[in-house]
């Protein structure tokens, strides 16, 4: 099995049909530039192929070494105080704050776009100031590189550098580098202003470069030696007037020299060398007249569009108007910005087993993993230093809120996604190309064909589902004078009736297709079964244990059975089957698909299964050697004997989060008081992953053995809301007040340490909530 190949020309339209051709390539255009490049501090690229590159570099120059710490691509070593977006809209705005106080600068970048052909124009206003006393300031770079063909050529003149180039996907373009006028630069000591060669004071400068076309991502390394050698350079003319007595600087020493802009390349760099307040724009300009900008149109739009931003924020989700002071709405536009700051396109090959991976006992000889045909995505990314690709576990969550802001956005990504399905299974971690690999260690990199995922994906399905039965109400009752239809740029996928019946079949057929995938490769071989003779009745089981891991259920370190077997069930892959199969049974009834209803089925044999009447609680099974089996006299099947695995935690709660328990059930009381028990879940900072009286509990790596993670918390609120509360029942009340202390805690911790850290957190320490893990986290802990 191998991940399809995307070809550039098929897009969503392709997929959809040619009636849905004008809607989408509108879509296509508006959204075809954008910081794409997560991954990096800042940086913009097309939702294009081997296409243009562009990116943000800078390094302090008060300490001699700092060259060798260049910025560019978010690490966590490289210790920022604060980086993130404050506002951004997904679309053609953007604007963030980056504190380095080790390179001692701190830079704002805003990002807009103007509508015109071939994507439109955009500009960066990259400002800020140096930090401190130092006397040497900072060097600022900003690059283009071309990764496929196409022509670019660098001028500086009269303090601009310029940059001319053409590719068949983007025509003509024009780009211009401004430094304001009132940027200074260090001041050059006395004695080094009489050496020759050295090419300081000036408001800018430039190289370019010819490198493979698959390294542009490596720019900074590229810049790095070229830096090296023209400092030797300098450092060499400098000693030479006056050997061991010359001063040195670093404005002397890195200042770039123009070298070989003549000639071109495929990787050019202006450089600008700043002390103090700064501001340079970064202008790209297509070839539409209509698409021009300016130093005044960067002020002009920014201004208007930061308006609209709040006030449509506001519109969306009244935190104004449900009390919010001002601080925790500048945390939750944080919180979204950097969710659509996050948003990338990535695109390269992936290397996939051809064979699905041996379990246990099997022979481990597999054919060796390949890379497959280029494809494309555009995803979302859970953190932009420590996982800058796409997650399928994480974008199902991410896309709840994308969604709610911005519907036509949030397909993009879903058919996107859908794109690489090959027979319902879609790879769990999208690996694309030579620079996602440089981030992920080798062992973890080959994705196998067996190894399923949880399909959180189909929450956005279900929720376009409801969405759509929404406006359809709507648009009746608008008919009949009763009430006006909605109108927005960001929903026309729903609100054409007609564009939302084609989208519908295509989520329909993403679902189905998944459901069919875990139906037919993850079914368990326990000896335990259901009772019915239903598909369910096996159960099931993720492929890819360990001993200490089942990465592919989502939740890594989970306790599980030990050692791992073959004849373990997973209670919580079950209860994703049966949400899958209630989901494809709400869709038959609206014509997507077919089939009878059989979810009930599904949480019949979940029950029947996994729920242990003796500790009041849903548990994965395996299977054990029967200590007491004779083999000469015992029947050959009892030789093992059915176990239920315990560990209370978010495992335990899945069948709840999932709405499959239902309100008057005496197994949801249970389960709302393991909820609310100290000496299990409950603390004032959130949700444990795992109970406290658990013997795992923070042991090992203590990754999802304890600490708080809120996607998890999230689903027990929304449960909670949609299908405890509103349900007249004997745990209505105790639903209810489960939901707003949970609330209150999460909103007060993750603002406390947002408030102290500026950075939302990958988990939170059960213990003292304190922020851990990868930061900033602008995932699932943005919900």
């Amino acid at each position: 099995m191998r991940i399809l190949a995307i070809a550039i020309g098929l897009t969503a339209a392709t997929a959809l049909g040619s009636d849905f051709g004008t809607t989408q390539g509108e879509l296509d255009s508006s959204l075809l530039w954008g910081t794409y490049r997560p991954n990096l501090y800042f940086g913009t690229r097309p939702r294009i192929p081997n296409s243009l590159l562009t990116g943000l570099m800078w390094f302090g120059m008060d300490d001699p070494t700092s060259w060798q710490r260049i910025r560019h691509s978010c690490e966590l070593g490289d210790n920022l105080a604060e980086y993130g977006y404050s506002r951004h809209n997904g679309r053609d705005f953007g604007e963030q704050t980056m504190r380095d106080n080790d390179q001692a600068v701190e830079i704002r970048s805003q990002f807009i776009k103007v509508p015109g052909e071939y994507g439109g124009s955009w500009a960066a206003r990259i400002s800020g100031k140096t930090l401190g006393n130092g006397k040497e300031g900072a060097a600022l770079m900003y690059y283009f590189g071309l990764e496929g063909n196409g022509t670019m050529k660098m001028t500086v003149e009269d303090d601009v550098a310029v940059i001319r180039g053409q590719t068949e996907e983007l025509g003509k373009f024009t780009v211009r580098v401004v430094p304001a006028a009132s940027n200074k630069a260090p001041r050059l000591p006395k004695k080094l202003r009489r050496v020759k060669g050295l090419t300081v004071g000036q408001k800018i400068s430039g190289i370019a470069m010819n490198v493979p076309g698959d390294e542009v991502w490596k720019a900074k390394d590229f810049f790095s030696e070229h830096l090296l050698s023209a400092a030797r350079k300098h450092a060499q003319a400098i000693d030479k007037l006056d050997p061991g007595n010359m001063p040195l600087s670093g404005a002397a020493l890195f200042s770039l020299d123009n070298t070989d802009l003549e000639s071109g390349g495929n990787l050019l760099f202006a450089q600008m060398i700043v002390k103090g307040e700064f501001t340079f724009d970064v202008i790209y300009e297509c070839s539409d007249k209509s698409a021009r900008i300016d130093e005044g149109t960067i002020t002009a739009v920014a201004g208007a569009r930061r308006k609209e931003f709040d006030a449509r924020f506001e519109h969306t989700f009244g935190l104004e108007s449900k009390g919010f002071d001002a601080a925790h709405v500048e945390m939750a536009r944080s919180a979204l910005s950097s969710l659509l700051g996050g948003i990338g396109y990535f695109y390269g090959s992936g290397l996939v087993s051809p064979e699905p991976k041996p379990e246990h006992g099997d022979s481990d000889v597999i054919a060796a993993p390949e890379l497959g045909a280029p494809y494309s995505l555009f995803a979302t990314t859970p953190s932009r230093p420590f996982f800058p690709r796409g997650f399928l576990w994480d974008e199902g969550f991410s896309q709840l809120l994308v969604g709610q802001w911005d519907n036509d956005l949030s397909m993009q990504v879903l058919l996107s996604w859908r794109n690489t399905s090959q027979d319902g299974w879609i790879a769990r971690e999208q690996i694309l190309g030579s620079e996602a690999r440089s981030k992920v260690p080798v062992e973890f990199q080959v994705q196998y064909p067996n190894f399923a995922n949880p399909p959180t994906l189909l929450f956005n399905v279900e929720a376009f589902m409801r969405h759509r039965e929404e406006i359809a109400s709507l648009r009746k009752a608008a008919e009949g004078g009763l009430v006006e239809l909605p109108a927005s740029e960001t929903s026309q996928m729903l609100l054409d009736h007609e564009l939302a019946d084609r989208m519908m079949l295509e989520l329909g057929e993403l679902a189905n297709g998944m459901l069919e995938y875990f139906l037919t490769t993850q079914r368990g071989s326990s000896s335990k079964r259901a009772s019915s003779k239903s598909t369910f009745a096996s159960g099931f089981r993720w492929r890819g244990r360990t001993e200490s891991h089942t990465l592919t259920s989502g939740l890594d370190d989970y306790p599980r059975a030990s050692p791992p077997s073959t004849g373990e069930l997973h209670l919580d892959l079950h209860a994703w089957v049966a949400y899958m199969q209630r989901l494809s049974d709400e869709l038959a009834l609206q014509g997507v698909g077919d089939g009878k209803p059989i979810a009930d089925q599904a949480i019949k044999a979940l029950d029947e299964l996994h729920w242990n009447e003796d500790e009041k609680m849903y548990c994965d099974v395996t299977m054990r050697a029967n200590e007491d089996y004779d083999e000469l006299e015992d029947d050959e099947g009892n030789a093992e004997t059915v176990e239920f695995v315990c560990h209370r935690g978010y495992v335990s709660l899945l069948p709840m989060l999932l709405g499959l328990v239902p309100a008057e059930s005496p197994k949801l009381g249970h389960i709302l008081d393991m909820i609310e028990d100290p000496e299990e879940l409950w603390t004032e900072f959130g949700l444990r992953s795992l109970s406290k009286s658990d013997e795992f509990y923070g042991k090992g790596e203590n990754y999802w053995r304890g600490p708080i993670w809120i996607n998890i918390n999230y689903l027990v609120l929304s449960s909670l809301h949609t299908n405890y509360m509103p349900v007249e029942g004997p745990f209505q009340k105790q639903a209810a007040r489960i939901y707003s202390q949970l609330r209150t805690n999460l909103i007060a911790n993750i603002f406390k340490q947002y408030e102290d850290t500026r950075f939302f957190w990958e988990q939170y320490n059960p213990e003292t909530g304190a922020g851990k893990g990868t930061h900033p986290f602008t995932g699932w802990t943005t919900l």
